[in-house]
């Protein structure tokens, strides 16, 4: 028997050339991004070495498997896109099968699961995260496309990308305060694209900001929940609304809130995002900036069928989201004198 000859993989003839990964596939795949004769030198190395890169499937894709890479499998955000991805599915009718992999929410083990779709055979993934590497990314997309649902912090050359207009939805949900009256908002947050979009719609109203910024974990939640009711009932001019980056960490400051002797939205208005079935069971009902999700996993299989039937260009789908409007925001009342409870002055302490 003779020994198999290693396959020669994109790593390999990065290497070779001395360039990157992302080189070697532009290159391969005749895309703008590299000079005329860095690509001829590529091409002719990958010839040399042998390098095949795997034929990207035909319409005959639509009845294999694509794995869905989620970053939680029981999160609302990913049980919504899934369901909107499956009833595209059903709608095409197709025979496509689905191989769900849930992520933990930890990204090591996301990265680790996504090393492991190298040895199946597979007719394209989506993929609910930002932490795979780039390198990684490319290797993948030399074997099968791949839909990235998540806005990315750098190009990808090669995927598709299905996203939620994030700016656009903070900005729309500091307008509706803005539109009820307020002008002290603040903001807990985790420092991105909503971020960016309160500060511009707060920039847009003439407002100061009111930003109490947080880490995203437990431990730096929960203080920056205190400092800003200790802030609404202790200060003179605090702020009188609110918008939070997620639905969970709003009905986390609901709830204090209410510990504090604090009313929604009488004393303090509060605007979440992702618009969650959870909002509808907490009182009152949370107003929230609603992602468009089962379009989102519509959009991510409509992208994978196209590049099975050969369109080579990177697409990016930007998807704008809506304002739910509930009961935890209202016009802002006259002041009036609060009781500090002794639970939150026993927080603070």
């Amino acid at each position: 028997m003779h020994p198999r000859t290693p396959k020669v993989t994109l790593k390999d003839v990065a290497a070779r050339a001395g360039v990157s990964t992302t080189a070697v596939s532009l290159a391969l795949r005749d895309q703008p991004g590299v000079s005329p004769q860095t690509r001829d030198r590529i091409v002719e190395i990958a010839e040399e070495m042998g390098y095949r890169p795997v034929a990207r499937r035909g319409p005959d894709a639509a009845a294999g498997i694509v794995a869905v890479l989620l970053r939680d499998i029981v999160s609302v955000f990913s049980h919504d896109v899934v369901a909107g991805i499956e009833a595209e599915i059903e709608r095409s009718g197709s025979g496509l099968r689905l191989l769900f992999i849930d992520g933990r929410g930890d990204d090591d083990h996301i990265r680790a699961e996504f090393a492991k779709l190298r040895s199946q055979k597979l007719t394209g993934i989506i993929l609910f995260s930002t932490v795979v590497p780039l390198e990684d990314l490319t290797e993948m997309m030399q074997r099968t496309p791949v839909v990235i649902v998540a806005k990315m912090p750098h190009e990808v050359p090669g995927a598709d990308i299905v996203r939620n207009d994030d700016l656009y939805g903070a900005r729309l949900a500091v307008q509706h305060l803005v539109d009820l009256g307020h002008s002290r908002i603040a903001h807990l947050a985790k420092g991105t694209l909503r971020t960016e979009g309160y500060t511009r719609q707060m920039e847009a109203a003439g407002l100061a900001h009111y930003a109490q910024i947080e880490g995203g974990a437990l431990e730096t939640v929960k203080p920056a929940i205190r400092y800003l009711l200790f802030s609404v009932l202790q200060e003179t001019h605090s702020p009188t609304a609110v918008f939070v980056e997620t639905d969970g960490v709003a009905i986390d400051l609901i709830g204090a809130a209410v510990d504090a002797g604090l009313r929604v939205p009488e004393d303090l208005s509060v605007v979440g995002y992702d618009s969650t079935r959870q909002c509808e069971m907490i009182r009152p009902r949370l107003t929230s900036v609603a992602q468009p999700r089962h379009e989102m996993g519509a959009a991510a299989i409509t992208l994978l069928r196209e590049r099975w039937n050969g369109r080579r260009e990177d697409r990016e789908v930007v998807l704008r989201p809506s304002l739910d409007v509930r009961e935890s925001a209202a016009a802002p009342r006259p002041a009036s004198p609060v009781q500090i409870s002794s639970s939150l002055t026993a927080r603070r302490s």
